[in-house]
């Protein structure tokens, strides 16, 4: 970065790229404050660049902010699980939707820069690619909660954002609450477990590092709008599994294909919402990691 003049306040800092994103600031001299709903987690991060942050607490949220006056905040703060979400339907609005509005209140008349991050699954996978401009249409829970945080965002008139839509983030962290198939696939090919992966579900996997290149980018450059920051790749879930396995050097046969209707997951999934990167790769200068050299970029046995 070019500027040393960027506070960075991170929500969500206990989640993967939330670790992430505090690892890139600490290496860049970036002043930063790593917030969690609860204790810090990472051994890395020290108490003086930690507060407790629960988004949904309006009371926390004016106090963090106007303690620490950041210039920007990236908002990785969510509630995740797509199941989950469908059994607690509150709790997941709350976090991906009112936790939103609850910062954009907070922020409104000043000129921080909200980097929201968001996700493929406010589309419904009746297209192959989406691109930016592509209407939203939501199948589950999840979907529909971090679509309503974007909207949140719109109607406001709040000018100073970025959205970055991504997809199956990946990769490996400190002491995550929440497992990632990614994570979870290495675990059980290395116990020589047998996995049932769908073979029509189509995602755009994104390594981690390359989505926090792109919230770093646009921290620097104070790009606004909306963007998609994924892969470069369009696969099955099986096909991702199956390359992982390759990877780690498991046995591939162990990677059982499988429909959808057959692994009855509680949450309705969109059968293709991979994401087109060209308007990140034109305005942002991103260029997806690729998979494979991605994957020896991780420390595998963290």
């Amino acid at each position: 970065m070019s500027k040393s003049t960027e506070k960075v306040l991170i929500t969500g800092s206990n989640g993967l790229l939330g670790q992430k994103l505090v690892k890139y600031f600490q290496e860049h001299n970036i002043e930063f404050l790593a917030t969690a709903p609860n204790e810090n987690k990472l051994s890395f991060c020290p108490n003086k660049n930690f507060a407790i942050l629960d988004i949904t607490n309006m009371v926390k949220i004016e106090e963090v902010i106007q303690s620490f006056n950041p210039t920007h905040i990236i908002n990785t703060a969510a509630m995740t699980n797509v199941d989950a979400c469908e059994e607690q339907e509150t709790e997941c609005f709350n976090v991906n939707a009112i936790g939103v509005a609850n910062i954009i209140e907070e922020i409104e008349g000043t000129d921080i820069h909200l980097i929201q991050i968001s996700t493929d699954f406010i589309f419904d996978g009746k297209k192959k690619l989406y691109a930016e401009e592509d209407t939203p249409n939501p199948l589950s829970n999840y979907g529909k909660s971090k679509w309503r945080g974007e909207e949140v965002i719109f109607e406001s008139g709040y000018n100073n954002f970025t959205i970055l839509r991504t997809s199956i983030v990946y990769g490996v962290g400190e002491k995550l609450n929440k497992g990632n198939i990614f994570s979870w696939a290495i675990n059980e090919l290395r116990a020589g477990k047998d996995l049932n992966i769908v073979n029509d579900q189509f995602r755009t996997p994104t390594f981690v590092d390359d989505l926090v290149q792109a919230c770093a980018k646009v921290v620097d450059s104070n790009e606004f709008g909306v963007y998609n920051i994924a892969g470069g790749e369009l696969l099955s879930m099986h096909e991702y599994i199956v390359k992982v396995a390759n990877y780690v050097g498991a046995d591939v046969k162990k990677v059982h294909a499988i429909t959808s209707e057959k692994l009855n997951q509680k949450a309705q999934r969109p059968i293709s919402s991979g994401l087109d990167i060209d308007k990140a790769k034109t305005e942002l200068d991103y260029i997806p990691t690729e998979f494979v050299l991605s994957l020896s970029k991780i420390d595998l046995d963290n």
